[in-house]
């Protein structure tokens, strides 16, 4: 079925899509994590002089809902996840805008997704999008699976000015580790990993310092983490705010955000005391004098 996208305030040319291919991939990957994956992974095949004529992008996650896709993958600059979104990491894609970002590099993406319906049974089907034909998208192919797991699979064709070098260089794999290590560290303890043809990229090696403490406040255990990042990372300074389980329920900027020095920095702060309401964390403002105090005491990195 061939279906307009519905466009926001501004054309998808005139968009800020990302021209650089890192940017724009990392768009994709972003949109993995949005849909619940724990784990992406690039995927190329190469010829011997390393030619490829398309890759792909593969997430675990939740896939795309065929009901309400006029309203997500149909829309532009108005995307749904913008409606619902929170402080917290788990949202970046909420403009919309990640999906249109093969332009710069393809000709032709092709999504194959796959969601678990209402009945629990698992829909399969694909959206086509091409680059001269950008304003609208294609679903077709669909099918019942009896087998196998949800998640969605980003094929990129006729690809312009890109060969396995671009992906096979250091310089890739660090700027995935610059842009994700901080979020990929925030949830480590629940396996999330982005990967280069099944091999797992390491970011640990950004971290320049760590140092982690507990400490206690009435009935409650908090584990502080402090992380000082040897280059720049894909995001501000925060304090993550986290339960015991490690879910992220908010986060709130450090005050070194204004600081003209290189300081890069994480801080993840673990605790049964923080509880959830629309993915926000809530504390009270003694609990947050005193937490900030801890951080500056103990460990003498942040105000």
């Amino acid at each position: 079925m061939r279906s307009k996208v519905t466009l926001g305030d501004k054309s998808i040319d005139n968009a800020g899509i990302p021209s650089d291919y890192k940017l724009a991939i990392s768009e994709y990957i972003w949109n993995g994590f949005d849909a619940k994956a724990t784990n992406v992974d690039i995927q190329f095949k190469p010829n011997e002089i390393g030619y490829i004529s398309s890759f792909s992008i593969s997430d675990n996650g939740e896939g795309i809902n065929l009901s309400t896709i006029e309203s997500t993958f149909g829309a532009f600059l108005d995307s749904q996840k913008r409606q619902t979104f929170q402080r917290t990491s788990e949202v970046k894609g909420k403009m919309g805008k990640g999906r249109f970002s093969f332009i710069n590099f393809c000709s032709k993406a092709v999504w194959k997704t796959r969601y678990k319906q209402e009945d629990n049974s698992i829909l399969q089907y694909d959206i086509t999008i091409n680059e001269g034909d950008k304003d609208y998208y294609e679903t077709n192919n669909n099918q019942i699976i009896q087998q196998g797991n949800t998640g969605t699979e980003v094929f990129f064709y006729n690809l312009k000015n890109i060969s396995s070098s671009h992906f096979t260089h250091p310089s890739f794999s660090e700027f995935l580790a610059q842009e994700f290590g901080w979020f990929l560290h925030l949830n480590k303890e629940k396996g999330y990993s982005i990967s280069i043809n099944g091999i797992a990229i390491d970011y640990e090696y950004l971290i320049a310092e760590d140092e982690t403490i507990t400490e206690h406040i009435s009935d409650f255990e908090f584990e502080i983490s402090y992380i000082r990042w040897d280059k720049k990372i894909g995001d501000k300074f925060y304090y993550y705010y986290l339960n015991s389980n490690k879910y992220e329920l908010g986060k709130e900027l450090t005050s070194f955000n204004n600081n003209a020095i290189n300081f890069f920095h994480s801080i993840y702060i673990s605790s049964d005391y923080f509880y959830g309401a629309q993915n926000e964390a809530y504390m009270s403002r003694s609990a947050e004098k005193w937490v900030r105090g801890l951080c500056f005491n103990e460990l003498g990195v942040c105000g």
